[in-house]
């Protein structure tokens, strides 16, 4: 019975793969047609192979270097570095070409039109649907997130806080405040190279 499941398996994998078993028949045939000492050859040959193949070797390296567990001293030696950069800015000092750092001006609401928009945060409310009510960018809320603050102002805002964004007449947010009753106001604005400050 289990031998007539097996010759119908083979029947039905020989349907479905044609051209394997043309393979298989040529190889079967090639076979065939080898001397006798070769058929017999062929297989131990094969499995000596695959036995070769699977045993791991070792490192010829690894076996003449001498292994011993004594613990060996290296002397070290460190000089000091000069680094000429460094000592060429100390001896100018005061009097350096280096220009001071740029400040990027904060742009100021009062000077751009547009319009103040309130949110009172509720139970449940997100503040990724709270910016697109406001058709703000998911990119902007993304910058004021990475903006370095104190605390987690954006991501975890309070039922009762109000939202107050100035978003301009061309869609831009401008300023942002958060407010509660408890704090004083936490402010983020817009500067002139397009990123955010937290005040």
């Amino acid at each position: 019975m289990e031998s007539n499941a097996l010759y119908s398996l083979i029947e039905k994998i020989k349907l479905l793969f044609p051209s394997l078993t043309k393979r298989v028949n040529v190889l079967r045939n090639t076979f065939k047609s080898l001397p006798r000492l070769h058929r017999t050859l062929v297989p131990i040959l094969s499995l000596i192979v695959m036995v070769l193949l699977i045993i791991p070797t070792t490192d010829d390296n690894s076996v003449d270097k001498d292994v011993s567990s004594e613990r060996k001293s290296i002397a070290l030696t460190i000089a000091p570095t000069h680094n000429v950069a460094n000592k060429a800015g100390q001896e100018r000092g005061e009097a350096s070409n280096t220009p001071p750092p740029v400040q990027i001006k904060v742009l100021d609401p009062e000077n751009i039109d547009g319009e103040w928009r309130a949110h009172v945060i509720r139970k449940g409310d997100s503040v990724y649907r709270i910016f697109r009510q406001y058709d703000i960018p998911s990119a902007v809320l993304h910058a004021l997130i990475a903006v370095p603050t104190p605390q987690r102002y954006i991501t975890q805002v309070q039922p009762g806080q109000v939202m107050s964004f100035y978003i301009s007449t061309v869609g831009k947010l401008i300023e942002l405040r958060i407010t509660d009753t408890n704090s004083a106001p936490v402010l983020f604005s817009l500067r002139e190279d397009g990123s955010y400050i937290y005040h």
